[in-house]
This record gives C-alpha cells, structure tokens and sequence, in this order.
C-alpha cells in the first residue's frame, strides 16, 4: 500500500542513485518485495536484521516487520523513519499518545485545516503511514475525528468489510479506535521522510525516535 500510493503521487524525495526503482507499471508482489530485501542486505542496509533472518527471504514465509520494510524502501529510493511505542500509555493498557502522533502527522500538513473545512474533511498529501505490531502490519491513511472519538482509518489485510443495510460497504472494518490498541503492548510506525535531501544518502544504520 505504502509503494502503490508513492508511485501514484511522485511527491516524495527519492535518493538521485535509484530515482527509477519507483517507475514501475505494476506494484511488485511478495516475491518482488523478497528479491528487494535482499537485494537491500547486499547494499549494506541492517546487517543486524540480516543475521536474524539467515540473509535470506525470498521463497520462505519469514515474518517481516517495520526495520525490513525500511530496508526495501532504502533500496526503492525512498527515505524513511522508524518510531517507537514501547509501552501503553494510558492505564488501561491502551496508546493514546500513538493516536496523538498520527493526528498531529496528518493535520500538520493539511492543505484544509479541519476548522476552516466545511465538509469535516482535512486533505492532505502526507503518504500512508505503516503501522506494526507483534505478528500483523497494517497502512493507515486517515483519521476520523467523530463527536465522541477518534479513529485511525487503517487498511488491513485481515479484515473483511460487511454491507450495511442499504448493500453498502460499512466503513468500521476500516476504524482502529483507541480501545483496540490494548491488544497489542509496542507499536511501530513507519513513514516517509519527505524532508530527507536527495543528495544524501540513507543511513544504512536503523534507528529509531521512542515515544512514551
């Protein structure tokens, strides 16, 4: 989701060595994205994460997460940044200041402020964040901000979306509210550093902002 939705905007800063990987008619599939990651560790990107996974993915069904995901966008080009929720951060067990992060990443840079939106709809050009946990990634893209909670609006490979009672597509598949954060005790996000400079390499070298 993250690859597809950059090489439908073009608006993020590609390093000037492989400003064509992104140039692609077609998304890559899984077996593509294995042929990247390697192809990433051979570049010298996390040779730690290498290690781990035996330098080899391509024909396996190894688990990837957020570090190799920064590996395969290294190799594409693209400049991205880990962040870390180590721990909930409400009593509950829930994360609120994770919700606080992607709210203030997506209306940060809205072209239509939500106050001054008479739709309720914020726009803004900010990519798709990926969103992980212990076993299972997700793409969020969006937030609702209803009357009496916020939701993240997340795309999810598990989920299945029902009808409503009008044979329309009902959109709580698609809502990840605060509560349903207490499944899971670290969070990684990964995004985009669209203000990395095209002339600078990317840091072979994983690290990470924590935030609890």
């Amino acid at each position: 989701m993250l690859i597809s939705a950059l090489m439908a905007q073009q608006t993020h800063t590609v390093n000037a060595r492989s400003s064509n990987r992104l140039s692609r008619e077609h998304v890559p599939g899984v077996d593509a994205l294995q042929q990247m990651l390697e192809l990433a560790w051979r570049e010298g990107y996390d040779p730690e994460g290498a290690v781990q996974l035996q330098h080899r993915v391509v024909g396996t069904r190894k688990w990837i997460g957020a570090t190799e995901v920064y590996c395969i966008m290294a190799h594409l080009g693209v400049a991205t940044r880990i962040v870390d929720f180590p721990r909930p951060s409400a009593p509950d067990g829930s994360h609120p200041l994770l919700f606080a992060w992607v709210l203030d990443y997506y209306t940060a840079a809205a072209s239509t402020p939500p106050a001054a939106s008479d739709t309720g709809v914020c726009l803004t050009s900010k990519p798709p964040l990926y969103l992980q946990h212990q076993g299972h990634s997700r793409t969020i893209v969006g937030v609702e901000m209803a009357k009496t909670a916020t939701f993240l609006l997340v795309l999810d490979p598990n989920a299945r979306p029902n009808r409503d009672t009008n044979d329309r597509f009902s959109i709580s598949a698609f809502r990840l509210s605060l509560s349903s954060t207490c499944h899971a005790t670290q969070y990684q996000i990964l995004y985009v550093d669209q203000a990395h400079p095209a002339t600078t390499p990317i840091s072979k070298e994983i690290t990470s902002v924590r935030v609890s």
